[in-house]
């Protein structure tokens, strides 16, 4: 009887064990081995080759975690990491080799959650994870895009208000927008479910668009993206579609 009660029990914490990380969206600049062992924790993880790379995912898809292997930063440490932090929902955690430890101390006098060794065992990454969720404000990426879309199945709306300077989102929250944000997102409205190619966005921000680099396309969105989650507590419905521009699913 004795022995059964501590097989169910070891059974519930192993299921429990598996969830720990559900649904973590975990990033990491470096090898996909690394985070490979999170996914029997029921995160996701995905893996890019460089700083730059990542600036570029994080401008069309958000995440929960970021981790950075220290040794693939050829730029100063301490201003990835200030740039990374301008985000208070995302965490940062440092991956160094034992042969560069003054990166540990650059790291988090830069703002950096934690700092692990080059190749963290799997298990003692899942539990800093897991103790870092704990503290960061609001909920996984998924949970809050779970929420709009509930949001949205109470037949609320997202809308353009006040000549489209105010959006107000599924939440009844409203948020005022600048310029750039109002003509990107006038364009989007206009034509739901539609994608809209880089050019007419371009068009739409700047009469000058020979001028125009398009990476601040992917700077404006992510910017909103943040600031829409942040006053309203839900996800702007923006897709990024591949090689074409951007389509608001409403």
């Amino acid at each position: 009887m004795v022995t059964q009660q501590l097989d169910n029990a070891s059974a519930a914490a192993g299921d429990a064990l598996a969830l720990a990380l559900a649904p973590l969206r975990v990033w990491i600049v470096g090898s996909l081995d690394v985070v490979l062992p999170l996914q029997r924790y029921g995160a996701q993880v995905h893996a890019m080759d460089s700083i730059a790379a990542l600036y570029r995912e994080l401008a069309i898809v958000p995440c929960d975690v970021v981790l950075i292997d220290t040794a693939l930063v050829d730029e100063d440490l301490s201003t990835t990491v200030e740039h990374l932090r301008r985000r208070d929902d995302l965490g940062v955690v440092l991956l160094v080799d034992a042969k560069t430890p003054h990166r540990v101390a650059e790291g988090l006098w830069a703002g950096a959650d934690a700092c692990m060794p080059h190749r963290p065992e799997g298990e003692l990454l899942a539990a800093k994870l897991s103790s870092l969720r704990r503290r960061l404000p609001g909920e996984p990426v998924q949970m809050m895009e779970a929420a709009a879309a509930a949001a949205d199945d109470a037949s609320a709306a997202w809308e353009l208000e006040s000549g489209g300077w105010n959006l107000r989102a599924p939440s009844g929250q409203v948020l005022a927008l600048t310029e750039a944000e109002r003509s990107f997102l006038t364009l989007l409205f206009a034509s739901p479910d539609e994608t809209i190619g880089r050019e007419r966005l371009i068009a739409a921000l700047t009469n000058q668009p020979w001028a125009f680099d398009p990476h601040r396309i992917e700077v404006l969105v992510h910017r909103l993206r943040n600031r829409v989650r942040s006053v309203t507590r839900c996800t702007l419905p923006i897709r990024a579609v591949r090689g074409s521009g951007y389509r608001l699913t409403l």
